[in-house]
């Protein structure tokens, strides 16, 4: 589960705590070094330089922060630019590092300066708590990162987790200024947003297997706990874990695990007030806020709020939302630790589901048509509230506990297109108001350690996990024998349309309990050797409460899933790996002998390498794999009202992913993605078609320049191109098979430029402009069918000022 680092010192050695949601307890035996009998300098020897940048754990630059090498009489101090940088000229010689930073940890750490030429030492330092620890680590930068904690919840290193594992940090989302998920993944090659459903959650497609369920802080965003896109001014960075995985997450899709996580309070006084105005009238206040709440700092604190006001490209649409969330983490002992997260998102747009598509591609209208009625509003109102509670036992061995619930209500309320008339000029109208009432219970509890068995070291993880569901609907329709709703597409006349007379036609209540435990152990057989190895059994029970038209149903299903994985290191630079890894997602109805349909299973075969050349020039990951999605449910074709689980699919690909500092300056991420995702087996649909909303090629590239000297010091300039290829907008039937369209690929040119002002007294100032597909190009992101197909937004524009104290 993410969460950010604070660490405490107690009788000598450093105690390296976890904290957040949830937040973790976890102890490292380290002495502190005696560094200044270590002091040693070449004093006839020529000067060299050494210089290097420093950053919080996110990848943050740090202004301002003190640099101190010193040996006996000698000391030399340098202060970090707006950039982060630092630079000393001195002889050769073993020195004593001190760095620090308000806000920030200091800790003394010998440094060893080479004679044979320049000198470079990056540092990371963590955000201060009751005592914290500095983590010195070279090719420290904006764009990297070392280390997660999603694929396996431990605290391991990118490249010893045997999948493939991405992260997008802060440093980057800040500088495209992202404000919805699809904006962050187009970082990430093999992932894209097909889909929004109507503009009430992004779908992800990642590794040709769509999904509607992403995570926070380690907890399910599903339709069950979610009625909305969920709000970026709270995410701190975005991990993503490709491939099946539900030895850690229960049930899953087989495409992958997105979470977000979320931003943690700070032992510092830290207030932030950005401004962000754009294209479509977009205001976008944001408030941070966050510090201690008692003089020892055992009580920290951390409110953020932000609002959202603006019309769409789309005809009609807007956006209107409100977020506030406030938390609190409260340390009483080095030993314990508490957390209390809490957040309301409510707001209100127009559902909108694009355009249409006729013939094989999708309609030529104006990416602005509006094909729905306008005067029907979706409103939204949701909440979260969680605690998490740490408890470390000895120096090895931590024990998690960590609830979240949620609740919300939406109103789905529209008239959509779902026919076209013969003359392929008029679209039907579905009309369908639902009310949604929604509950998600989640608690996770966890014991985590390490231990030693002769030379070998094992990290272990165990745990057990309870969920419940409620999701509750009270759909109305037009009665029976109402006459159809129409609307031109080219010509439309939104007044034109009837007075609403809906009848309640459906009551649906579901009422779903899962519970999961689970073993891993992470074998170090050697310095170079590792294994993964883990093992998963879940247990669900369905049950749906139908009301005048749908039958009421329970079912039970239970699930293994086990994974094993492998890392080898011939080399500090390079480490393959291979990992065997399954996933389970539980599926409702029965057959036509009432039997329960089983979950869907997904297999995981993946290999591939990632490399860390010296001091992070050059970090990424490239992966071969193959996932098959067996259990899938089809038509039964010996009783056409029913359906059996035959079907199959599969997904094979390529992909790489990398982040390269050309220099301290200049930073690049690109990713590419070969996806070649198919039916196998289906009864109702072709085999060897591909799958809907899937482009066999996805492309990124994102540059980024920082100016550390002269009179622009500050100033940055990014530019990038995202693209796909073509893809099917929907699944080709063997009744039909050449019905089916193609939504077409596209490539989008995005760019921005930004200034940071260094401290003026107490302040800092942050300017952003950034220009979203700058070269105005018509594309769509994906498709549901032939009445939902997405456009991409026109030229957009963002400004934004920010103010930091």
């Amino acid at each position: 589960m993410p969460r950010p680092l604070l660490s405490l010192k107690r009788f000598g050695c450093v105690v390296l705590v976890v904290a957040c949601a949830p937040i973790a307890v976890e102890f490292v035996h380290a002495q502190t070094p005696d560094v200044s009998s270590q002091c040693t300098v070449a004093t006839s020897a020529p000067h060299v330089s050494v210089s290097g940048f420093v950053s919080d754990p996110s990848g943050a630059m740090l202004h301002d922060a003190l640099v101190t090498l010193s040996c006996g009489a000698i000391k030399l101090q340098a202060t970090t630019d707006a950039t982060g940088r630092y630079s000393l000229q001195l002889v050769p010689g073993t020195y004593s590092l001190t760095v620090a930073a308000k806000g920030f940890t200091t800790r003394e750490l010998p440094l060893k300066v080479s004679g044979t030429g320049n000198n470079s030492q990056d540092l990371i330092l963590n955000v201060a708590q009751e005592n914290s620890t500095i983590e010195v680590r070279a090719g420290a930068n904006g764009y990297e990162v070392n280390e997660s904690n999603e694929a396996t919840r431990t605290d391991t290193p990118i490249r010893e987790i045997p999948q493939a594992v991405y992260v997008i940090p802060q440093q980057l989302l800040r500088d495209e200024q992202v404000v919805r998920l699809a904006d962050a993944v187009r970082n990430v090659s093999g992932v894209t947003i097909a889909e929004d459903a109507g503009g009430r959650q992004e779908r992800v497609t990642m590794r040709g297997f769509v999904t509607d369920t992403t995570f926070q802080d380690g907890f399910r965003n599903g339709p069950t706990s979610n009625a909305t896109f969920p709000d970026f001014s709270n995410v701190e960075r975005v991990d993503i874990l490709k491939g099946p995985s539900s030895t850690v997450f229960g049930r899953l899709d087989p495409g992958g695990v997105v979470n977000l996580v979320t931003k943690q309070p700070l032992s510092e006084h830290y207030y932030s007030v950005t401004m962000q105005g754009g294209s479509y009238q977009l205001f976008r206040p944001t408030i941070d806020a966050s510090g201690p709440l008692t003089a020892n700092k055992a009580l920290l604190y951390r409110f953020i709020a932000s609002g959202q006001d603006s019309q769409s490209f789309r005809d009609f649409n807007f956006t209107r939302r409100l977020f506030l969330s406030p938390t609190l983490t409260w340390t009483p002992s080095p030993s314990t630790s508490f957390r209390l997260y809490t957040e309301f998102l409510g707001g209100s747009n127009l559902n909108d589901r694009g355009l249409i598509a006729i013939g094989t591609r999708p309609a030529n209208l104006p990416v602005s048509r509006y094909l729905a009625d306008p005067s029907l509003v979706y409103p939204y109102r949701q909440g979260k509230a969680g605690l998490s509670y740490d408890q470390a036992i000895g120096q090895r061995w931590t024990f998690r506990s960590y609830e979240r619930s949620s609740t919300g209500w939406a109103n789905y309320n529209a008239r959509v297109a779902n026919a076209l008339s013969k003359d392929q000029q008029t679209v039907t109208l579905n009309d369908l108001e639902t009310d949604q009432y929604f509950q998600a219970h989640y608690w996770v509890n966890e014991l985590t350690g390490t231990m030693n068995t002769g030379k070998i070291q094992h990290t272990f993880l165990g745990g057990v996990e309870l969920n419940y569901e409620i999701y509750d609907t009270n759909t109305a329709r037009p009665p029976t024998g109402s006459p159809a709703e129409t609307l031109n597409i080219y010509h439309p006349n939104y007044a034109a349309l009837p007075p609403r007379s809906l009848a309640t036609s459906r009551i649906d209540q579901t009422r779903d309990g899962y519970g999961g435990v689970y073993l891993q152990d992470q074998v170090a057989l050697t310095s170079k050797l590792k294994v993964t190895g883990g093992i998963r059994y879940d247990i669900a029970k369905l049950k749906d409460v139908g009301y005048f038209v749908t039958v009421s149903s329970s079912s039970r299903a239970t699930a293994w899933s086990p994974r094993v994985g492998l890392t080898y290191q011939p080399i500090q630079a390079i480490s393959f790996y291979a990992t065997f890894n399954r996933s389970f997602q539980p599926q409702t109805g029965t057959d036509v002998n009432g039997v329960a349909f089983k979950p869907e299973l997904g297999r995981l075969l993946e290999t591939g390498f990632k490399f860390d050349t010296a001091r992070h020039r050059i970090q990424g990951t490239a992966s071969v794999y193959q996932i098959n999605q067996t259990n899938v449910i089809t038509a039964d074709p010996n009783n056409p009202s029913f359906s059996i689980q035959l079907g199959e699919q599969r997904s094979r690909g390529v992909e790489f992913n990398a982040t390269t500092h050309l220099t301290h300056q200049w930073d690049l991420v690109t990713g590419y993605a070969l996806t070649d995702a198919t039916i196998q087996k289906d009864n109702t649909y072709l085999v060897d078609s591909f799958l809907q909303s899937v482009p066999r090629h996805t492309g990124n590239l994102w540059t980024r320049y920082n100016q550390t000297h002269g009179l622009m010091t500050g100033a940055s300039i990014g530019a990038g191109v995202s693209g796909v290829s073509r893809m099917q907008g929907q699944l080709i039937t063997q009744a039909a098979p050449t019905t089916s369209y193609l939504v077409p690929g596209y490539a989008r040119v995005d760019a921005g430029v930004s200034y940071e002002r260094p401290r003026d007294e107490h302040w800092k100032y942050h300017f952003s402009f950034n220009a979203n597909n700058l070269l105005n190009r018509r594309y769509f992101s994906g498709a549901s069918g032939r009445f939902a197909v997405y456009p991409g937004r026109p030229r957009d524009l963002i400004a934004s000022f920010q103010l930091i104290r």
